[in-house]
């Protein structure tokens, strides 16, 4: 039986109890696969902003339908293909460095039991999306062929006070929860790739720390750009 509560606090002795096993890549998947759903509700969720500013036009309802099918369809397999099929790369390469050895399906099934903070932290800002989407004011678009008036209604939706509150309070659960996971994670490629902890912890951190503020660039400079402070 896998104790989840014995991997989100105890990782180290979760992963032990795996040596010797056969990858079994199910959990991890189920893990990942459930990351991916709540990726999608929350893109779709997203997506009703882009609607609502399109319906002002005609046949803006069907463009805004087609809009939000999209944001979860790509959300869904940008989950699934970023967060556990990439990482999991990245890992196993940087590993060789330290010349780890280990199959590539211990390191995806270790990955993707480190989602786990992941899934849970993604549940949770998808939940404060829902609070926040009724409080976000939308200008609306009446010609899709105006390039600039497209343009002046997504910088006012992205400066928006709410919309701005949602972005960075979300950036900062995601980046919490990426460290608890970056946390497991470190266990499992130990496990998985036979290394050092000193190893691991290279392994692991160099990346995350690189997504991270990545993330939070994007974030910030998004807003500079637009005008925001």
């Amino acid at each position: 039986m896998i104790n989840l509560l014995d991997l989100l606090v105890h990782p180290e002795r979760f992963f032990s109890r795996l040596e010797g096993k056969e990858p079994d890549l199910k959990i991890p998947a189920a893990i990942a696969l459930a990351g991916a759903v709540v990726a999608a509700v929350a893109g779709y969720a997203q997506s009703s902003l882009f609607s609502e500013m399109l319906s002002g036009m005609g046949g803006g309802a069907g463009v805004g339908a087609f809009m939000g099918i999209m944001a979860a369809v790509g959300a869904f397999f940008g989950f699934l293909v970023i967060w556990w099929l990439v990482m999991a790369a990245i890992f196993h390469v940087i590993s060789m460095i330290f010349k780890g050895s280990g199959t590539f399906s211990r390191t995806l099934a270790n990955t993707g039991y480190g989602l786990l903070p992941t899934l849970i932290g993604s549940v949770i800002t998808t939940l404060i999306l829902f609070t926040y989407l009724p409080r976000i004011t939308v200008p609306l678009v009446r010609n899709l062929q105006d390039a600039s008036a497209v343009q002046k209604a997504m910088q006012e939706l992205m400066l928006d006070p709410a919309m701005k509150e949602f972005t960075q309070v979300s950036m900062a659960i995601s980046i919490l929860f990426l460290v608890w996971s970056a946390n497991i994670w470190i266990f499992g490629v130990r496990q998985a790739r036979s290394l050092a902890l000193k190893q691991a912890c290279i392994t692991v951190v160099v990346p995350v720390i690189i997504f991270i503020l990545y993330m939070v660039y994007v974030t910030f400079s998004g807003f500079s750009m637009l005008g925001g402070a």
